[in-house]
C-alpha cells in the first residue's frame, strides 16, 4: 500500500517534472538555433560578442571587418575606433581605418594610418601593399615601389604585391622589372585576369604585338568585362593596319566602359584618318 501510495500521492509530480524538463529543451533548442544564426550572420555574431565583452578590443576589430566587408563603412570605422580605444596597440584596427579612408579618396588620412599600423606591426604585409599603393596614386611611383618590394620581402608570393609593383615598374618603363613581377604574380595565380592585361601592356610597349595580343585574349577569356584589354587588341590592330578590326576592338571598350577616353580618342583618331 505505501509503494501505491507514494505512486499516487502526488498525481501531479511527474507531470510538473516532464514539463520543466520541455521547457529546457525549448529554451536550449532556442540557444542553440541562436548561435546557428549568429555564425551565419557574422555580423550579428561579433555585435553580440561585443555587447557581452564590451572592453575587449578583438570583436570590435572583427565585428568592424565584417561591417566594412558588407560596405557598411561608417558602422565599420566606429567599431575600429573603439578598438583603438580599447586597445592603442592594435595595428590591424589602424589599417582598417586607412582601408576605409582610402575607400574614401581620403588619401593622405589613410597614409597617415597605414603609417601608424606598420609602426605597431611592421611586419603588416597588407599595410606595406596599401601604402604603396596610396603613394602610387600620388604619383610617388619610387615610395610606392619600396613599399611593394618590404611586402613582397615578408611575402614573396604576395600576389597583389607582385602586380601592384609591375605597374609601377611599368609606369616607369622598367620593363623587364614589370615583366618579372607579373610573371611572378601568374605563376602563383594563373587567372589572375588583371595580371594577364597589364603583361600584355608591357609587350605592346616592347612592340612584342603577338605575346602582347596573347596576353590581352586571355585576359578577356578570364573576363569578358576588361575594356582596357579590347583597347589593347585595337592598338596591335591599329598598328598592323587593320583599321576595321581596330575599329570594332574600340567599340566593344566603349560597349563595356562609355567614358573610356583612351579608347574614345582612339577610335576618333581612327576615323579621323580612314579613307
Amino acid at each position: 500500500m505505501k509503494q501505491t501510495a507514494h505512486a499516487t500521492g502526488n498525481p501531479h509530480k511527474g507531470a510538473l517534472s516532464s514539463l520543466v524538463l520541455g521547457l529546457l529543451v525549448v529554451f536550449f533548442g532556442f540557444a542553440a538555433h541562436y548561435r546557428n544564426f549568429a555564425w551565419i550572420d557574422a555580423a550579428r555574431l561579433w555585435r553580440d560578442v561585443t555587447e557581452k565583452s564590451p572592453e575587449k578590443a578583438r570583436p570590435h576589430y572583427n565585428l568592424a571587418t565584417v561591417l566594412a566587408n558588407a560596405g557598411r563603412l561608417n558602422e565599420a570605422l566606429a567599431e575600429d575606433f573603439k578598438a583603438i580605444d580599447i586597445y592603442p596597440g592594435y595595428g590591424r584596427a589602424y589599417f582598417n581605418i586607412g582601408a576605409i579612408y582610402h575607400a574614401w579618396g581620403r588619401i593622405d588620412e589613410a597614409i597617415d594610418k597605414y603609417r601608424a599600423a606598420l609602426i605597431l606591426e611592421p611586419a603588416l604585409v597588407e599595410a606595406h601593399n596599401n601604402l604603396g599603393y596610396a603613394y602610387y596614386k600620388k604619383g610617388l611611383l619610387e615610395e610606392a615601389l619600396k613599399e611593394y618590394n618590404a611586402a613582397l620581402a615578408i611575402k614573396p608570393s604576395h600576389v597583389k604585391s607582385l602586380v601592384n609593383a609591375g605597374s609601377a615598374y611599368k609606369d616607369e618603363k622598367r620593363w623587364a622589372d614589370a615583366e618579372s613581377s607579373f610573371r611572378k604574380a601568374l605563376a602563383l595565380q594563373p587567372g589572375y585576369a588583371k595580371a594577364h592585361y597589364l603583361l600584355g601592356e608591357v609587350y605592346l610597349s616592347e612592340n612584342r604585338l603577338k605575346p602582347a595580343l596573347d596576353e590581352f585574349r586571355e585576359a578577356l577569356r578570364l573576363d569578358p568585362e576588361i575594356a582596357q584589354a579590347h583597347n589593347g587588341i585595337g592598338r596591335i590592330y591599329e598598328r598592323l593596319n587593320r583599321r576595321n578590326k581596330a575599329a570594332a576592338e574600340y567599340k566593344a571598350a566603349l560597349a563595356l566602359d562609355p567614358g573610356y577616353e583612351d579608347a574614345a580618342s582612339n577610335l576618333q583618331r581612327l576615323n579621323g584618318t580612314a579613307k
